[in-house]
């Protein structure tokens, strides 16, 4: 039972992220060339390198007679932009199981890294490139953020593999993905790799991930590898075994963090009591998201005025263009009413905002600049628990959604209302929550009086 629970859970995020994947995977490409954009002076230097290594001059007109084994251009290319030591390097491009060689798109996600003065710029894989129509999933369907996240894990896998010393010449195995789990739950052995993967931007923070984190990280893989046509190891049985066991050691694979109900949002709000810039659009941000019905972060940074509309009561309906339960995007209106509406107003009017996003990034000066991201909304969360005295760290992504829930179930709230307002369409995913609210209004809790 509980291993097919485990499968299942799997699963769920495995269809998630197909759902979400928009572009196809494109089939084992044969390299032909690289080309730098750079300046003439660090032309010279690719030209020098590899004049070094087939003993005669080589120059721009004659670089691409060079024939060289594919693992000697990668030495080239390292040693050239200055990336020996960087955990996804340009040689990655020519290994034959690479996830980067096999999805190139994936670099736009690498975090940039400090190379040493004198390294070259960008490196640009030109060649012929077949494309996998049958692979293809189609975008309006999709989330972004989950796709995001899906390309995150993949580079976050490179970069991983990469730091136990992978190869990528052969298909990745069992003991690649048992190792990662280990790793990743019970802690790394190597503190040193830890750090690596934390500086060059691949890791947030030192430690161990959460299971739910590394069971996606585990979808995504296996996702890419049936795509990718490549040897899928991550449903073996002991791995499978291996989950089953972490989890009943550590306790449920999904934390969720815990609830922002109305008393701690009250407290957050109190910080947010000032007359700059920052403070008023943190308010509005935090009551909009909350009273509208608990939004997702990604909602948030989306929000745009061509969806606001001002009723003459001087409240709002927003409508939500978009979100995880409305892929085809009809659209769903909520309520933006009371102290939400009246602290929306006071951000409106500071800002001067009238179309586009409806909350920005602002500079220290006070200056309103472009659109916020997701993460930047979890980012302002934990700044503003932390000044209001709360212990940060406790509290989750989803925090904000799960406490308006929450507070739903301790008011007695009727359940078809709340989830007009959170627009859940799972009656279990929501019950979660809700009942967690409402615990302490049970009629049988006074019984010992």
């Amino acid at each position: 039972m509980e291993d097919k629970k485990l499968q299942k859970e799997i699963i769920e995020y495995e269809e998630e992220i197909i759902k979400a994947e928009t572009e196809h995977i494109q089939e084992e490409t044969k390299i032909l060339k690289f080309m730098l954009q750079s300046k003439a002076e660090e032309d010279e230097k690719l030209y020098a390198a590899v004049s070094k290594r087939v003993g005669k001059p080589v120059d721009k007109d004659n670089i691409s007679t060079v024939s060289l084994p594919n693992a000697v251009w990668g030495e080239i290319y390292d040693e050239v932009s200055s990336k020996q030591n960087c955990l996804i390097r340009p040689s990655h491009l020519l290994l034959p199981f690479s996830l980067i060689r096999k999805s190139p798109e994936l670099q736009k996600h690498v975090p940039e890294q400090e190379i040493e003065p004198g390294g070259l710029g960008v490196l640009k894989l030109l060649g012929e490139r077949s494309t996998s129509r049958a692979m293809e999933i189609i975008k309006e369907y999709s989330s972004e953020n989950t796709r995001i996240a899906h390309q995150g894990d993949l580079v976050y896998w490179q970069a991983f593999l990469s730091a136990i010393g992978f190869t990528f010449e052969d298909p990745i195995g069992e003991k690649e993905v048992i190792t990662y789990i280990i790793q990743h739950v019970e802690g790394f052995e190597d503190a040193d790799m830890d750090k690596k993967l934390v500086e060059q931007g691949f890791k947030g923070k030192l430690g161990p991930h959460k299971l739910a984190t590394v069971k996606r990280r585990i979808a995504s893989l296996s996702v890419f590898c049936d795509l990718a046509g490549w040897p899928n190891p991550t449903h073996s049985k002991e791995i499978t075994q291996l989950l089953q066991k972490l989890t009943k050691k550590y306790g449920s694979s999904k934390p969720a963090g815990k609830a922002i109900t109305k008393n701690i949002l009250d407290d957050i709000l109190y910080e947010c009591e000032g007359n700059n810039p920052i403070d008023i659009r943190d308010k509005a941000m935090f009551l909009f998201a909350w009273g509208s019905g608990g939004r997702r972060r990604s909602e948030v940074t989306t929000a745009n005025m061509k969806d606001l509309v001002k009723t003459p009561e001087n409240e709002f309906v927003y409508t939500i263009p978009q979100s995880k339960t409305d892929q085809e995007g009809k659209g769903h209106p909520v309520p933006v009413n009371g102290r939400a509406a009246r602290a929306l107003i006071e951000w409106l009017t500071v800002s001067g905002i009238t179309e586009g996003p409806i909350f920005r990034s602002i500079t220290r000066g006070g200056r309103i600049k472009g659109e916020l991201l997701p993460k930047d909304i979890y980012r302002i969360i934990k700044r503003r628990l932390k000044k209001a005295g709360y212990d940060e760290s406790q509290f989750g992504a989803h925090s904000l959604r799960s406490g308006f829930v929450t507070t739903c179930g301790r008011m007695n709230k009727p359940l078809g209302d709340v989830m007009q307002m959170t627009t859940h369409r799972n009656v279990g995913t929501v019950m979660r929550y809700y009942q967690a609210g409402s615990v302490s209004n049970n009629s049988a809790a006074n019984l010992a009086d």
